[in-house]
């Protein structure tokens, strides 16, 4: 799939995000396709990039947040970040075996009990939008209020990042420089 709006280089972007530019190039050595989509409409970059990476920080272990991330993206059939939660995934900790298998958690061996009702949750948050309340009942036995919050917002996250990329046709920046 090509974008269908051409990426936004540091030179076309005025000075507020140039500065966003900057340091997105400083912290990780690129700007993401995303963000260079997302820069048209350069007064939502700044708030999103000032909330999206507290998605990390919190009692929610990393590998749920990254299951659950990865799980919802493939659902909606998010190429981009299905490969950029799976990598964060594997730094955290979460074996390629277990992302293999997200498909068939409910019977893979390789997921604890919690895992899979995390799964659960993200595919009815997904698929269905209504979660079964038994299911956050269940998993409140497993997580603390702030936890489940932060797994809510990771899978609404998901849910946001993979529609808007999926609908501009966001390209993996690596295929990208390979055909560019």
């Amino acid at each position: 799939m090509a974008a269908r709006l051409p990426y936004l280089d540091r030179a076309h972007v005025g000075p507020e995000i140039e500065s966003v530019f900057d340091a997105l190039l400083k912290a990780s050595g690129r700007v993401l396709n995303f963000y260079r989509l997302m820069a048209y409409h350069a007064r939502s970059v700044p708030p999103f990039l000032a909330w999206y990476p507290q998605l990390r920080e919190g009692p929610l272990d990393l590998k749920l947040r990254y299951l659950a991330y990865v799980r919802a993206s493939q659902l909606n059939r998010c190429r981009y970040c299905v490969a950029h939660n799976e990598a964060a995934a594997r730094r955290v900790g979460v074996s390629r075996e277990q992302l293999d298998a997200l498909a068939d958690f409910r019977t893979s061996p390789l997921f604890s009990e919690l895992e899979r009702l995390v799964l659960r949750y993200a595919e009815e948050m997904t698929i269905r939008v209504q979660v079964d309340p038994a299911l956050v009942e269940t998993l409140r036995a497993h997580l603390d209020p702030e936890a489940l919050v932060q797994l809510t917002l990771t899978v609404a996250a998901a849910n946001f990042t993979n529609r808007f990329n999926e609908a501009l046709g966001t390209e993996l920046e690596f295929e990208e420089a390979r055909h560019g």
